[in-house]
């Protein structure tokens, strides 16, 4: 476990108003905690590949993150690329373990973007929450937990294709939360299946 000062510096990469955490522990501790596991799972290269995307896509292929955002936006028109590139044949290995009424899927990019492929992916039914960027990902654990769960579960598993920031805070969040924080390494097979999920 992190001691005060040392989540204090972990809470000062994470955001400008680090003394938060004061309230947030506080909050924390206030929390009933529960036998129950808490899963997140990411969207992007987790639940759906994107490979055949950049297969089919030049541009895409060379520009990514937020260039590729504007390649969708002002090449491929958003609401066409997302009528053509997503669908609901997707390996449901992870998204069958989520539970609606408290599991979320936890994904960063562009808000509208993102609303539509879990649109188009008929999510519908599960708690989608869209964050800027991959590092917010780890400030909207803790607040879902501490606002919106208002339980502290004994277990919160990770789905990520992408987990470094969650290695990196992992005893940031286990000491605010008192939890066990596992995190699973995702490798897809497009969307035929996953290559493997293991933990890190």
């Amino acid at each position: 476990m992190l001691t005060h000062e040392e989540m204090l510096t972990a809470m000062q990469e994470l955001t400008d108003r680090p003394l938060v955490l004061n309230f947030y522990t506080k909050e924390a501790k206030a929390l009933e905690k529960k036998e129950s596991i808490l899963r997140v799972s990411d969207l992007d290269d987790t639940l759906f590949a994107r490979r055949d995307q950049l297969e089919s896509e030049v541009k895409l292929r060379e520009n990514r993150w937020a260039a590729g955002i504007d390649v969708i936006i002002n090449d491929l028109w958003l609401h066409t690329f997302i009528q053509e590139q997503y669908h609901t044949n997707f390996p449901r290995d992870i998204l069958g373990l989520l539970n609606p009424k408290t599991d979320i899927i936890l994904t960063a990019g562009m808000i509208e973007l993102q609303r539509m492929k879990a649109q188009k992916m008929q999510l519908d039914n599960y708690t989608v929450k869209i964050v800027d960027s991959w590092i917010d990902k780890i400030m909207a654990v803790i607040q879902y937990v501490i606002f919106e769960l208002k339980y502290i579960p004994n277990e919160i598993i990770i789905y990520e294709d992408r987990p470094q920031y969650f290695i990196e805070y992992r005893e940031l969040m286990e000491s605010l939360l008192w939890t066990k924080l596992s995190i699973m390494l995702v490798e897809m097979h497009g969307n035929d299946g996953y290559k493997s999920i293991k933990e890190v």
